[in-house]
C-alpha cells in the first residue's frame, strides 16, 4: 500500500510539473484525465491529500527539488530564514547574494524566486482541484468524510497563500480549478488584503472541520489551522480574533511544552530543548511538536525522493576549515581505510554540514540576555556546535582541540566585513545542532542529504505568536507568562512586566529568535511586522531592516543596502511569469527594474 501511494505520488508530482513548468497556474488536459480516474472516491481524494503533504514537505527538500532549475544546493525553507537578522549565507552561490548582500537583490530571473514560486502555485492548482471536485454529486465517500478533505485541501492553500504573499506580496489569486475552459493568460495581482480574506475563511473552516489534535502529528490537523489563523490575525491587525484562535490550542490539554527528558535519547546526554527533535512523533511521547515531516521509507531511499536538506544546509562546513579537519587523523576505521576522513569526520559530529546558513553574531548575542548565555539550553552544547570531537586511536570520541582549545570561534574576521566581497565561508562559525543526523551507513557519512524525522511547527512557536496577541491588547501580565513557559522550559530566568514593556515587540522578535532559530521563517515574521498597520516594507527605520543593521553584520552592513530605502525586502516576482501573462502587463514589485 504504501509503495502504492508513492507511485501515485511521483506521478502526480511528474504530471503537475510538466503541466506547469511554463504557466505557473495552468492544469493541462491530462491532469484532467489522471483526476477524473483518481477523484472518484474517498481513497482516490486522500491520495490527493497526500501529495499535498509531500509537496509541503518540499520546504525542508532543496529548492531544485522539482528539476529545471539547476543546481541550488540550499533547502527551500533558507529562503525565508536565512539573510535576515539572526542569519548570513555563508556561500559564494549567485543565487543566494541577497542573503548575504542583501542590495544584490535585483535578480528577476533569479532560479531560487521561480522555484518557490511554481511550487507554491503547484500546491494552490491542486488544492483548487481536490475542493472543486469534492463538490461532484457523484463521489463516493465511503470510508472517509468530504468535511476532512475538503477542510485539508483548503487548509494547505491557505498556507501556500501565506508564503506567496510574505514572499511576494499582491499575487494571483485563483480559487476554482482551472481546466481548458477557463485557462488565461491576462492574470492581475490581487491585494493581499482580498488572499487574507480567502485564506481566513479557509483556516477557519479547516479548524472547524478538523480535530485539534490528529491521531498522529504528521497528519493536517484543526492545532495548525488554529496556528496559522492566529498569526494571520496579528497579520490583519486583530489581536483579540488572534487570541480567540489559539486559545483553545495553548489553554487547552492536547499539547504541551515538553520540559523533562524522553524519547529516544532520553538516557543520553542532552535537555528536553534537544529531544523535541530528536524524537517529534506523538508515538514518541512529543506533545509539543504539532506537525513533523517522516523519515522515507527504506525501499525508496535511494531514490532521493524524500531526502531533507535542511541539516546541510544550517550545519557549518567544518570537515573544509584549515586546522578543523585536522581532526580523527587517528580514528582507527580512516586509518585502515575503511572510510576517508570526511566520512569520519561527519559519522562522529552529527552529520555532514554545508555551511549554507549560519546563524548572526547578534542571534548567539541574544541568548546571553540576562547573562543567560551559559544557562540557557538553547545555546547549550546540545543545542549549538561549541565544540568538535574526533576518535583518538584507542576508538574513544573526544573533544578535538588545536593549541588547547576548541577551534569554534565568533572573532569577526577582516573577509567577514569586507564589501567588496563576493564570499564569507567561514568554517569556525559555531551553528545549530536542531538537524543533525548522522548516516547509519559509514561509507555515507559525508552525504549532503539525510532522512531524519523532522519537527515542522512546535507549540512553543503558537506560545510567542499568543503572547504577541495579548501584548497587543496590552495584557502585559498574561503575555509575559506564555513567553516565560517557553523561557523557563530552557531554564532561562523569568522575565518581568518592565522587560517586555520596554523591550515591546523587539523583545518578542528577540524571543523568537532564541527559541526558533532556523526553525521559523524569519524572514515572513520581519515582513508581517514590518507591514502591520500600512507600515512599509522597504522603509529604513522599520523592524525588518533596523535590527539586519543591528544584529546581522554580514547582511546588514550598510554598504549592503540596508540603510537603504531603496532596497527591496519582497521578493520579485519571476520574469518568466510576467512574460507568459500575455493578456495583462504586471507591474513588478518596487526596486527591481
Amino acid at each position: 500500500m504504501k509503495k502504492l501511494i508513492y507511485i501515485l505520488l511521483t506521478l502526480l508530482l511528474v504530471v503537475s510539473s510538466e503541466g506547469c513548468k511554463k504557466d505557473f497556474l495552468e492544469e493541462q488536459p491530462r491532469d484532467n484525465t489522471y483526476a477524473e480516474n483518481l477523484l472518484v472516491d474517498y481513497t482516490g481524494f486522500k491520495t490527493m491529500v497526500v501529495a499535498l503533504q509531500g509537496m509541503m514537505r518540499h520546504e525542508y527538500r532543496r529548492v531544485d527539488a522539482f528539476g529545471g532549475f539547476g543546481s541550488l544546493p540550499l533547502v527551500q525553507q533558507s529562503m525565508w530564514s536565512c539573510g535576515v537578522d539572526n542569519s548570513w549565507s555563508n556561500n559564494s552561490h549567485s543565487s543566494f547574494k541577497f542573503m548575504y548582500y542583501p542590495k544584490n537583490i535585483d535578480q528577476t530571473d533569479a532560479e531560487p524566486f521561480k522555484a518557490t514560486f511554481e511550487w507554491l502555485y503547484r500546491m494552490v492548482t491542486t488544492s483548487n482541484m481536490i475542493i472543486t471536485r469534492a463538490e461532484s454529486p457523484s463521489v463516493n465517500w465511503a470510508g472517509g468524510s468530504k468535511d476532512e478533505i475538503v477542510a485539508t485541501a483548503r487548509f494547505f492553500r491557505a498556507w501556500a497563500y501565506r508564503h506567496l504573499t510574505l514572499s511576494f506580496g499582491a499575487v494571483p489569486l485563483a480559487t476554482e480549478e482551472i481546466n481548458g475552459v477557463n485557462y488565461r493568460k491576462d492574470w492581475d495581482r490581487n491585494s493581499v488584503a482580498e488572499i487574507r480574506a480567502v485564506m481566513e475563511q479557509d483556516l477557519k473552516f479547516a479548524a472547524e472541520k478538523l480535530p485539534l489534535r490528529a491521531s498522529s502529528n504528521t497528519s493536517v490537523s484543526g492545532a495548525l489551522a488554529r496556528h496559522y489563523l492566529g498569526e494571520l490575525y496579528l497579520a490583519m491587525d486583530k489581536p483579540q480574533q488572534a487570541k480567540d484562535a489559539m486559545q483553545p490550542l495553548v489553554e487547552g490539554s492536547a499539547y504541551r511544552l515538553m520540559t523533562t527528558r524522553f524519547g529516544t535519547n532520553a538516557s543520553k546526554p542532552g535537555c528536553a530543548f534537544i529531544d523535541v527533535f530528536r524524537s517529534p512523533f506523538f508515538s514518541q511521547g512529543n506533545q509539543e511538536v504539532l506537525y513533523a515531516f517522516v523519515n522515507t521509507e527504506p525501499e525508496i531511499e535511494s531514490h532521493g525522493t524524500s531526502a531533507i536538506y535542511i541539516r546541510s544546509t544550517y550545519k557549518n562546513y567544518y570537515s573544509n576549515d584549515v586546522v578543523i579537519r585536522s581532526a580523527n587523523l587517528k580514528a582507527p576505521e580512516y586509518v585502515n581505510g575503511t572510510v576517508t576522513l570526511p566520512q569520519m569526520f561527519w559519522l562522529v559530529n552529527g552529520g555532514k554540514g554545508a555551511g549554507r546558513c549560519v546563524p548572526s553574531l547578534g542571534a548567539i548575542r541574544l541568548y546571553n540576555y540576562k547573562n543567560q548565555g551559559t544557562v540557557d539550553d538553547r545555546a547549550s552544547d546540545y543545542s549549538m556546535v561549541w565544540k568538535i570531537y574526533e576518535k583518538n586511536a584507542s576508538g574513544n570520541i573526544v573533544e578535538f582541540l588545536s593549541n588547547g582549545k576548541t577551534p569554534i570561534d565568533t572573532t569577526l574576521t577582516s573577509t567577514m566585513t569586507d564589501d567588496n566581497r563576493t564570499t564569507i565561508q567561514n568554517y569556525k562559525w559555531p551553528t545549530t545542532r536542531k538537524w543533525e543526523y548522522t548516516q547509519t551507513i559509514a561509507s555515507r557519512g559525508d552525504a549532503d542529504e539525510s532522512y531524519n524525522d523532522v519537527s515542522y511547527l512546535r507549540l512553543a512557536d503558537t506560545y510567542l505568536l499568543y503572547a504577541e496577541a495579548l501584548f497587543k491588547l496590552s495584557d502585559v501580565g498574561n503575555a509575559i507568562s506564555w513567553i516565560n513557559k517557553v523561557r523557563n522550559r530552557s531554564n532561562a530566568v523569568s522575565i518581568t512586566a518592565g522587560d517586555l514593556t520596554a523591550g515591546g515587540m523587539d523583545f518578542i522578535l528577540d524571543e523568537r529568535s532564541r527559541e526558533l532559530l532556523s526553525e521559523e521563517e524569519r524572514r515572513h515574521t520581519l515582513m508581517r511586522v514590518s507591514q502591520e498597520k500600512g507600515g512599509d516594507e522597504r522603509a529604513v527605520d522599520n523592524f525588518f531592516k533596523r535590527r539586519m543593521r543591528k544584529y546581522n553584520e554580514i547582511a546588514g552592513r550598510n554598504a549592503r543596502g540596508m540603510n537603504d530605502y531603496e532596497t527591496p525586502v519582497l521578493f520579485p516576482l519571476p520574469q518568466d511569469f510576467m512574460d507568459s501573462n500575455t493578456g495583462r502587463k504586471l507591474k513588478q514589485n518596487p526596486g527591481y527594474h
